[in-house]
């Protein structure tokens, strides 16, 4: 996994549950603490604490080595044992304190809460290569699909086990789903919106007309049918399937969105919308580095790490790891 992540500048992870592993992955990546120098990190959430503040489950601390790049907010800095250095003070704040940036001056254990909008991330970002960094982390949330669009990172790691479902056959089709969402691809071109419109249809000769959500298939109908339907928001269930039991020709509609995580649609409406003859795209793509399990639910029962690896490799087009596997390797 690590030969993988190296060539990616910036790389972001995300998680489809609570308790999928992701601060173990993050360990894995950090590697030890003589290769922190050029290192950042940074998180949406809260990471480093002993223990989960939502299921109150134990986590694996962060340590990093001197010369790595942090950043934080000013509250959780009194959590964090290795000398640092201020190297940046962001206008971004959060419920924890104002975010900053420090240089680690020694080994230690850190705590990260930083930025939780792309916006800042992205000039998070470039901030860190401004002070040296060479590679960048971001650890995401779980659920924020938003994290994965290369308007933050050039690449995204996303971690899944045993805590998203008893069912180790519904783990492995519902991770298969998020990557499937992931990977949609790209549009080619701007997205076509209409300001303050929620729906907005440029038909195949290039003509963009806003339609009436309430009215969505009849306005499609009337308009041909054809060509790229932008949606501002959410892409629902609702939205699609609509559309699917319209009786509307999908054949040369492609649904689009800014990216894969305003697709908030289930396996069963995607399936029927593609069973149709529709298609999905994103203005911005996402790039999945690969996937890691964690056979060990947070919540009483696990699966046999083999049998999740070899379903999961069957079932993804990305290079899929088992996290505990790697944590002890």
């Amino acid at each position: 996994m690590n030969e993988l992540a190296a060539g990616v500048r910036t790389l972001s992870l995300a998680g489809t549950c609570k308790n999928a592993g992701k601060t173990t992955v993050l360990g894995t990546l950090i590697g030890p603490p003589a290769q922190s120098a050029g290192l950042a990190l940074t998180s949406i959430g809260r990471d480093g604490e002993s223990r989960d503040i939502v299921t109150d489950t134990p986590k694996p601390p962060i340590y990093v080595g001197r010369g790595a790049l942090i950043a934080t907010a000013e509250g959780l800095l009194p959590l964090c044992d290795t000398t640092r250095e201020i190297a940046a003070v962001t206008d971004v704040r959060t419920p924890m304190g104002q975010v900053v940036v420090f240089r680690t001056m020694s080994d230690g254990y850190v705590q990260l809460g930083g930025p939780s909008m792309n916006e800042q991330l992205s000039r998070l970002r470039e901030l860190f290569f401004e002070l040296g960094a060479r590679r960048v982390i971001i650890d995401g949330a779980a659920g924020r699909r938003s994290l994965c669009s290369r308007a933050v990172a050039d690449g995204v790691i996303l971690c899944t086990g045993a805590s998203l479902h008893r069912d180790i056959d519904t783990v492995v089709a519902e991770t298969a789903h998020v990557c499937d969402l992931l990977t949609l691809p790209g549009l080619g071109e701007e997205l076509p919106m209409l300001p303050g419109e929620r729906f907005v249809l440029r038909r195949s000769d290039g003509v963009c007309m806003a339609l009436d959500g309430s009215e969505l298939a009849r306005e499609l109908k009337k308009a041909g049918g054809a060509g790229v339907l932008a949606v501002a928001g959410a892409v629902t269930d609702s939205v699609v399937m609509a559309l699917v039991r319209s009786g509307l020709d999908l054949g040369h509609l492609t649904l689009a969105a800014g990216d894969a995580s305003q697709f908030l649609l289930s396996r069963g409406p995607l399936a029927d919308w593609r069973r149709k003859g529709g298609k999905a795209a994103v203005a911005h793509t996402a790039v999945l580095t690969a996937v890691t399990v964690n056979p060990v639910s947070a919540y009483g029962w696990r699966f046999d790490g083999q049998e999740l690896l070899e379903k999961m490799t069957a079932a993804v087009t990305a290079p899929v790891f088992d996290v505990m596997r790697e944590a002890n390797e």
